[in-house]
């Protein structure tokens, strides 16, 4: 299995979206992918602070600066209510949702537990899959090393998503691309930079688990390492 190439489904494309962002080839924005295009900004808006927890999204406003209808917009605005960034109510509107430390606490623990479960469920893991975690995991030490949490963030996804993408439990996999927005947002707002260089260190060993095939002992240690981001959260 290629661990590079994404499965082609809506979880997988947002994925994409939430780490890349629209693609180089489609740069002018058309009919078809208009919405995707707001959608991401108005995502790493929300990721990068420029929308804060509570602050109200308005169609008109939101059209009148994409210079487009408000029909992609409203579609934007809907799928990313859809996924829990934002949240409607009656009378006042789409506003941004705040994750509290107690979502984001019990989202970790559950990634952690869907990473233990999704490797217990492994029944290979060919060395050319292993060299792809080793690329991702370089990649992360060099993205810590020159501060870009961007690069981290979306080598991180890669290194995981790949060990995950090779479970045969296809349930398991979907609802472990479900967390894929707290993640994000916490590793983008409420993770600094120098407890990062720490935090990544842990992929080594997961590296060697699954060299040595002892899929068990690598669940242990996906587990451990998504619980080891908890302790801060207050």
């Amino acid at each position: 299995m290629n661990t590079t190439v994404p499965p082609q489904d809506v979880d997988a494309d947002l994925e994409d979206l939430l780490y890349k962002g629209p693609s180089a080839e489609s740069a002018p924005m058309n009919r078809n992918c208009m919405h995707d295009r707001i959608r991401w900004t108005i995502l790493e808006r929300i990721m990068d602070g420029v929308y804060q927890p509570g602050e109200r999204l308005k169609e008109l406003t939101l059209a009148k600066e994409f210079k487009v209808s408000q029909a992609p917009v409203r579609e934007a605005l809907r799928k990313l209510e859809a996924i829990g960034v934002l949240e409607s109510e009656p009378y006042r509107g789409t506003r941004v949702r705040g994750f509290s430390p107690k979502e984001l606490r019990d989202a970790y623990q559950l990634r952690g537990i869907l990473e233990q479960s999704a490797a217990e469920f492994l029944t290979d893991f060919p060395e050319e899959n292993v060299r792809y975690l080793e690329q991702e995991y370089a990649a992360m030490r060099a993205a810590v090393a020159s501060g870009d949490l961007n690069a981290v963030a979306w080598h991180n996804r890669n290194f995981h998503r790949s060990i995950v993408e090779q479970c045969t439990n296809r349930e398991v996999v979907r609802a472990w691309r479900s967390l894929g927005v707290c993640m994000r947002a916490r590793m983008n707002v409420q993770r600094r930079i120098e407890h990062l260089s720490t935090a990544i260190l842990s992929h080594q060993a997961i590296i060697d688990a699954l060299r040595a095939r002892d899929f068990a002992q690598t669940g242990r240690l996906l587990r451990e390492h998504s619980f080891s981001f908890v302790a801060d959260l207050t």
